[in-house]
């Protein structure tokens, strides 16, 4: 249960900062506060599950494998959903990230 919830805790942040980069350019109206509205209940879920997953993880297990579980995520998602350009160095950054978040979760 406590890497469901540390998961849910990235994607709930990875979703929330996809929302803030969709209404970057967007003017400030009423659509754009909806959004920004959603981006932060987001956040604010991804706030949730990270910290009730701190009652069985350490916070120097779940955060790195929060913040490097983000930034894997974070490149697919910007390049699918926004086709931002991936270099190699970004995938193998990711590859080294994975294998990071591998040995930190090893019993």
């Amino acid at each position: 249960m406590k890497y469901i919830l540390l998961s849910a805790a990235v994607v709930f942040n990875v979703v929330a900062y996809g929302v803030f980069r969709s209404i970057a350019h967007r003017p400030h109206d009423l659509g754009w506060l909806m959004l920004f509205g959603i981006g932060l209940a987001l956040g604010a879920l991804n706030l949730l599950c990270f910290t009730v997953a701190l009652k069985q993880l350490s916070l120097a297990t779940a955060y790195p494998v929060f913040s490097g579980a983000t930034i894997a995520l974070m490149v697919l998602a910007s390049a699918v959903v926004f086709k931002e350009q991936v270099t190699s160095g970004m995938l193998a950054g990711c590859v080294v990230i994975v294998a990071g978040i591998v040995l930190l979760t090893r019993q």
